[in-house]
């Protein structure tokens, strides 16, 4: 995914759907300030004032005022100059890619994301940057967009019939089936299993399993932008909970073997081990 491509759909995001209110906030950051301020409370970072944390896919930097140490990580350079121009040029937000971040080495004792891994074009390599710049016994809350569709970033159910090749139209007959809870449990539980006798049997490391999506500007621009059609990664919960316990982490979020298995929409809370 280039810049312009992500450049782009941040245009469209902040300048209609996001609108915000009065003081230009969208309702949304509303939200995750209230979500992230729950997790600062429960981590007990809230109370460390001197404790450096980093949002990662800060966008304009809403969320900036949920802690005295928060710093912003964002790929997109127009709204890292909005919100330098709005905040002032010492504001502690980024340009960074997610993949290769520039932070040093566990400089970080905490670390949250909301709705952005998801477009990256590969996670793995942003959730191995998010366990290298956490410090030990830090925390980490991740949620992006999980298990993306497919058919979203296609425009299936938007485009007319016509314009659709047959296995398209296939696809979206299918699509009332396939977004059944029990047929969504019944694909996913097999790989789950695998990955927990994996970690049942101390393999370590294990990577970020996900599927590449391709969503396309010029589709976005003909029939709208609507959320998750500019993902570029399809990410299963499961994978993200196996990624950071195979590293001997606590998934505070998913406990148990339960929680992990029927893990949905719901956000990944983590503490990294103590070295």
């Amino acid at each position: 995914m280039s810049k312009d491509f992500y450049n782009e759909v941040y245009q469209v995001d902040h300048s209609s759907q996001y609108g915000g209110g009065e003081d230009g906030m969208p309702q949304r950051s509303a939200l995750l300030i209230n979500d992230t301020s729950a997790w600062l409370e429960q981590t007990g970072l809230a109370l460390r004032h001197d404790a450096k944390i980093l949002e990662i896919g800060c966008g304009m930097a809403f969320v900036a005022k949920v802690h005295p140490g928060w710093h912003g990580a964002e790929y997109s350079k127009t709204a890292v100059a909005r919100v330098k121009e709005r905040d002032g040029q010492s504001s502690r937000i980024y340009e960074e890619d997610a993949m290769h971040l520039s932070f040093a080495d566990s400089s970080f004792d905490g670390v949250f994301t909301w709705a952005a891994l998801e477009h990256v074009p590969d996670p793995n390599k942003a959730f191995m940057e998010i366990d290298r710049i956490l410090g030990g016994g830090g925390y980490g809350l991740i949620a992006p967009a999980w298990n993306c569709r497919s058919w979203t970033v296609k425009k299936i159910e938007q485009r007319p019939m016509s314009e659709l090749s047959w296995l398209e139209r296939i696809d979206r007959g299918s699509i009332p089936f396939r977004e059944l809870l029990v047929v969504r449990a019944g694909m996913a539980l097999p790989k789950r299993v695998c990955e927990e006798i994996q970690l049942a049997f101390g393999v370590k490391t294990v990577p970020l399993r996900y599927k590449a999506l391709q969503p396309s500007w010029d589709l976005i621009e003909q029939y709208g932008h609507v959320s998750d059609d500019d993902a570029v990664a399809d990410i299963d919960p499961h994978a993200g909970i196996c990624f950071f316990k195979s590293r001997g982490y606590e998934i505070i979020s998913h406990s148990s073997l339960l929680s992990r298995l029927i893990a949905r929409h719901e956000p990944l809370i983590v503490r990294k081990p103590i070295a």
